[in-house]
């Protein structure tokens, strides 16, 4: 029996890669507020608190982004239709 490959490209800067990044970037962020909140040492509850801030910037950003996308997707299929 032989395989069949399917060769798919890439996503790099796409949308699916742009919110990977954003995910992995807020869990980085979340586990480094952890981490300062558990280890203590000076101010460690502010700089928790700047990490979870951080975390929130990059999700309401990638939300942000992922509605202007679609935004203009329609906006796009839009024009093709009317044309």
């Amino acid at each position: 029996m032989a395989a069949a490959t399917v060769e798919t490209p890439l996503d790099v800067g796409g949308p699916i890669s742009r919110r990977a990044a954003a995910l992995g970037n807020v869990k980085w962020f979340r586990a480094l507020a952890w981490r300062a909140q558990r280890d203590g040492g000076p101010q460690a509850a502010l700089r928790a608190a700047n990490a979870r801030a951080a975390a929130r910037i990059i999700l309401r950003q990638a939300k942000r982004d992922a509605l202007v996308s679609q935004i203009a997707r329609e906006a796009l299929q839009g024009d093709r239709a009317s044309s």
